[in-house]
């Protein structure tokens, strides 16, 4: 009877060191991970670093029983995240940071960037209150994302390096000076616009590099600050994954600034009423290497030929309380990345050249 025993835990420790010896030649996949969360029109997009950092770039509005905070948090348990430990406000507008603090007693917040402090804004006239609700949610600690500032981010053993930094915040940009690239081409038909004084043109615009991938979110900088970032020089260079600017306004994403970055996939985090303006969609679809722009909401006061085809949007109806989001999956070993668009199960990848 012993000699069973002992035979039969010979072959269970066998079976566990061949186990163990299999799963450390066989590491698990790693990804860099973003999620589009449905905030009816507002902003919420968390980043999921291959080293398990969060990044959550705005966080919708206040108010509807703490709505948008919960879909934030449905995201995060889909992330398999208990905490955020970078949190990005682009600007001051409630659509954005209005939900920072319903999100900031429900879960824990490390770390809060802005563009720094102000002490009233013109087009709120209840800025004083949600400004003072955001500071507390903050505890009053909150850091400056400058042009040229980035965030350190953790590093996955065996992984590209994940590299943050700010392009532009508070109307300002990150400096061609010293730059030996040629002039931007683009530039010669470029125009502008009236000058934008509200706080979208201070908005933090950043890039998220991933090995061979970028993304490139700009909040609702508006379209002089966009023509800053490429004219005279493209300080941003061509682009993977774009988050259309301001929700597809057509104050924002400057064609001559989509025509400068080329990306390759879009994705508009719009609303059924709001954002999507078909002036965008156009000016999207002209760029020269774009596949297919995603879009959280159809705009239902286009024309479907105005708005992405139906597989692309994660939400038709503009009552739908199912807050379908769009999710990303960057494969660095493969160099591909995947759109998800949660209503349908639809998948794309596309090659990251």
């Amino acid at each position: 009877m012993n000699r069973i025993r002992l035979s039969i835990l010979f072959v269970i420790l066998i079976a566990a060191t061949s186990a163990i010896i299999a799963q450390k030649s066989s590491p698990a996949r790693r990804t860099l991970d973003i999620f589009y969360v449905d905030v009816e029109g507002g902003a919420a997009t968390l980043i999921v670093t291959p080293a398990g950092e969060s990044i959550l770039v705005d966080a919708g509005w206040p108010g509807f029983d703490g709505r948008d905070a919960k879909r934030i948090e449905q995201a995060m348990k889909a992330a398999g995240l208990t905490a955020i430990d970078h949190l990005i406000m682009t600007h001051y507008h409630t659509d954005h940071y209005g939900g920072i603090p319903e999100l900031a007693k429900r879960v824990t917040v490390n770390k809060f960037y802005d563009h720094g402090p102000m002490s009233s804004l013109d087009e709120d006239k209840d800025f004083a209150t949600k400004y003072a609700a955001y500071r507390a949610a903050a505890k009053d600690r909150t850091i400056t994302l400058n042009p040229g500032s980035s965030i350190r981010l953790k590093q996955a053993p065996g992984e590209p390096p994940v590299f943050l930094q700010a392009l532009a915040s508070r109307g300002e940009t990150v400096s061609g000076k010293g730059m030996i690239s040629a002039p931007n081409g683009e530039c010669a038909s470029a125009t502008q616009q009236t000058e934008d004084k509200s706080d979208n043109a201070r908005s933090i615009a950043f890039l998220l590099r991933y090995g061979a991938f970028n993304f490139l979110d700009t909040g609702d900088l508006t379209w002089n600050i966009e023509h800053k970032l490429v004219c005279p020089q493209n300080m941003i260079g061509e682009i993977v994954l774009y988050q259309v600017a301001h929700h597809g306004a057509n104050t924002s994403n400057n064609p001559t600034m989509l025509r400068s970055i080329k990306p390759t996939v879009a994705i508009m985090n719009n609303g059924p009423r709001k954002g999507g303006h078909p002036d965008t969609v156009k000016a999207l679809r002209e760029t020269p290497k774009l596949k297919d722009l995603w879009q959280l909401h159809r705009n239902v006061t286009s024309a479907a030929e105005q708005n992405a085809p139906e597989e692309f949007i994660a939400n038709l109806d503009e009552r739908d309380d199912a807050a379908h989001m769009i999710r990303v999956s960057v494969d660095a070993a493969k160099r591909t990345f995947t759109v998800t668009n949660d209503r349908t199960g639809k998948s794309k990848s596309y090659e990251i050249k």
